[in-house]
């Protein structure tokens, strides 16, 4: 017992090591699997949110596009007659609100609201302001995939009334 090692010390030592090491590697795999699991549960959030986002890019281009159309207009030719001429709303209507879901506002893509987007509808509001001027609203509203409501709203005046 003079500190040379007898040959149980050494196999002891030895399944020592090989211990730590099944130690390290079974930490290793925990933690990989761990974050492969959070990696994975984030590509759902993430497709969610570019869906949701390319909706409201396609719901913006729409009613831009209306309002560059009504812009070039006189306030006195927003009415139901002209706007129907136009193809800028939808047909048989009389009276604001109007509807131009099934008009399509992209010339490229031939695209209208109910095309475009799941349940799309697009609405616009005329009201008429003092000095021979409109305001025009414009929404665009559809149902997400989680089957919520969405709406995106814009507007301007034609007119002298600024």
């Amino acid at each position: 017992m003079n500190g040379v090692p007898t040959p149980q010390s050494r196999l002891t030592r030895r399944h020592r090591r090989l211990g730590i090491i099944s130690i390290d590697a079974l930490t290793a795999v925990f933690v990989t699997a761990l974050g492969a699991a959070a990696f994975f549960s984030l590509v759902p959030v993430v497709d969610r949110s570019q869906r949701i986002g390319r909706q409201e890019s396609i719901a913006i281009q729409l009613s831009n596009r209306m309002i560059e159309q009504l812009q070039l207009l006189k306030p006195g030719d927003v009415t139901p007659a002209v706007l129907g001429q136009l193809n800028l709303i939808d047909s048989g209507q009389s009276s604001p609100p109007y509807t131009f879901t099934n008009i399509p506002l992209d010339e490229a893509s031939r695209y209208s609201p109910a095309q475009a987007l799941p349940n799309g509808t697009g609405l616009l509001n005329v009201v008429q302001l003092p000095h021979n001027s409109v305001e025009v609203r414009v929404q665009i509203s559809w149902q997400s995939s989680s089957g919520r409501q969405r709406t995106i709203q814009t507007g301007t005046v034609l007119g002298g009334f600024r």
